[in-house]
């Protein structure tokens, strides 16, 4: 199994440190987007304890974009609160994603402490995973919400019967969201205000969890869409 903890954004070096220290007890990966606190901080290196080379030797990316590179899927564990869900890619439950983890690699996306993801951050990726909190108080710090992922992940069975085939991966749908925003921008039907209505058109063929051939397909003819469109 495959798996690598995102943290976008990062501001506490406690929760940069304990959040390594899950990585570690779990087999995970560490990348880090963007990461605000310094992992050579006292706390960050109080609390790694024990995890420090992982802390250190984990990737410091500049882009989403390096994040999806080479991911079977990047699900996104953000608050929807004060949020609609309307666009935002389906819901996966924990099986499905242990199956991508076991298929490949899976990438588990957090936001900063003070915001989470933002909505456009949450909109690229593949799917969306929850913590099972209680309704009355879904609160966790960041390293809290890390470690229970990982706990989940790794606790969840998976069937032994052959199940659906390998779903495209994170970077094969980036391409299909950019050549649908393009070629949805060639026709006049996406204006420069429409930024809401992409996501929403593309949600249905993330939710049919589309195989490495047909998000190829799915490219190809916007492609050429995009193309003729151009060319009228």
């Amino acid at each position: 199994m495959s798996v690598a903890v995102l943290l976008a954004r990062p501001h506490s070096p406690g929760n940069l440190g304990s959040a390594a220290r899950a990585c570690k007890a779990f087999g995970a990966g560490l990348l880090l987007l963007d990461p605000r606190a310094d992992s050579a901080h006292e706390d960050a290196r109080a609390f790694a304890s024990g995890a420090e080379d992982l802390l250190d030797a984990a990737p410091r990316l500049s882009s989403w974009d390096e994040a999806e590179d080479g991911a079977s899927a990047l699900l996104a564990l953000s608050s929807l609160r004060g949020r609609s869900s309307r666009g935002l890619p389906p819901a996966w439950s924990w099986a499905a994603a242990r199956r991508a983890a076991r298929d490949g690699r899976l990438v588990l996306a957090f936001g900063p402490e003070r915001s989470g993801l933002t909505t456009d951050e949450v909109r690229r990726a593949s799917g969306r995973l929850a913590i099972p909190t209680l309704p009355g108080f879904p609160v966790l710090n960041l390293a809290q919400a890390v470690a229970a992922s990982l706990a989940l992940l790794a606790a969840t069975p998976v069937s032994t019967r052959t199940g659906p085939a390998p779903a495209a991966g994170a970077p094969a749908l980036g391409r299909l969201r950019a050549e649908m925003a393009a070629a949805l921008a060639a026709s006049g039907y996406l204006g420069r205000d429409d930024d809401a209505v992409l996501p929403e058109l593309l949600a249905p063929l993330l939710r049919s969890r589309l195989t490495p051939r047909e998000a190829e397909l799915w490219t190809g003819a916007l492609r050429k869409l995009g193309r003729r469109a151009q060319g009228a």
